[in-house]
């Protein structure tokens, strides 16, 4: 399904009957309505069963290491000049002091993705040439990675550590993610081992932290599977595909988020109230998936100790 933020925002104020048939919203009327469209936007992110995706993050690990920040925030703004298919920003006026190589780059002429290479003292290089020329300065937009550059996740569902290295490649091994009692528990968080069995994720602003046990010997990549974040809506004409059942979801919450602005104390509708559950539980029914009820006992599984029984464990307990 595809809509607008001004379809969303016109079937919610038909819901509380401030809009009659053919109707369409005046601009301050919409203005009003989009800013709290993306505030309800911005809550459906906190709601685990009302994301309709899991996303897989891949970064790679660093032996010795088990300290991660992660996320990618806007860091600020920067005047300079581009030259299309050329990877450099140039006649930089004043380079941003928490500039750094990994940071995504964004504006006129600058393509979709570009993170920052080196950097000079007027000048930086892209990791894609620009799309056009813009020979008078013009404002340039950055951000300000963690070690992880990914949009920051609000929790961490369930992942794995892939091995790469030592003649054991794509061979998975499951991570834990505890809580901060559980990793607080942990005596000596720095301990080596092979690879890491738990993971502790602190969801921080700007940047979250990702803790892991033990600290791993070698190289390999981490995959983590969090939830999706719901994305504002730019402007009013902003296209957005969702899945089925998200456009009336949206629709009928907003209608119940308007209701105190435009009929104060007046009862709010029952019939309304049941749509938004209605609808709610349809997206919820959705987003929920089914639980393995399949488990066995480790010590009854276990198997000889020559084996190949340790990769299910990693070698060690």
């Amino acid at each position: 399904m595809s809509a607008t933020a001004l379809d969303v925002i016109t079937g919610a104020l038909k819901r509380i009957n401030e809009l009659a048939a053919g109707e369409t919203p005046d601009d301050n009327t919409a203005s009003d309505a989009l800013a709290m469209l993306n505030d309800l936007l911005d809550s459906l992110s906190n709601d685990h069963l009302a994301c309709y995706a899991r996303v897989e993050n891949i970064f790679d690990l660093t032996s010795g290491q088990n300290i991660y920040t992660v996320g990618n925030p806007a860091g600020g703004t920067f005047l300079g000049t581009v030259t299309q298919g050329s990877n450099v920003i140039s006649n930089v006026t004043a380079m941003p002091a928490d500039l750094a190589i990994g940071a995504s780059v964004s504006g006129s002429g600058i393509a979709a993705g570009a993170t920052v290479t080196t950097i000079g003292a007027n000048t930086m290089t892209m990791s894609a040439p620009a799309t056009a020329t813009f020979s008078v300065l013009f404002q340039i937009t950055y951000t300000t990675p963690g070690n992880i550059a990914i949009q920051r996740p609000l929790r961490v569902l369930t992942g794995f550590t892939r091995l790469t290295t030592s003649g054991i490649s794509q061979v998975d091994y499951p991570l834990d993610v505890i809580g901060l009692d559980q990793w607080s528990s942990i005596g000596l968080k720095n301990q080596p081992g092979p690879w890491p069995k738990v993971l502790y994720y602190d969801a921080a602003v700007p940047l979250g932290t990702f803790y892991f046990f033990p600290n791993p010997s070698q190289g390999g990549e981490v995959h983590l599977w969090t939830d999706n974040l719901f994305t504002d809506f730019l402007t009013l004409d902003t296209p957005v595909t969702l899945p089925q059942g998200y456009a009336r979801f949206l629709k009928v919450a907003l209608a119940l988020e308007l209701w105190p602005e435009y009929k104060g104390m007046a009862p709010m509708p029952q019939a309304l109230v049941e749509q938004y559950k209605i609808a709610k539980a349809a997206v919820k029914n959705l987003n929920a998936q089914a639980q393995s009820t399949a488990t066995y006992d480790h010590a009854i599984a276990g198997r000889a100790k020559n084996d190949a029984g340790w990769i299910l464990h990693g070698g060690f307990r």
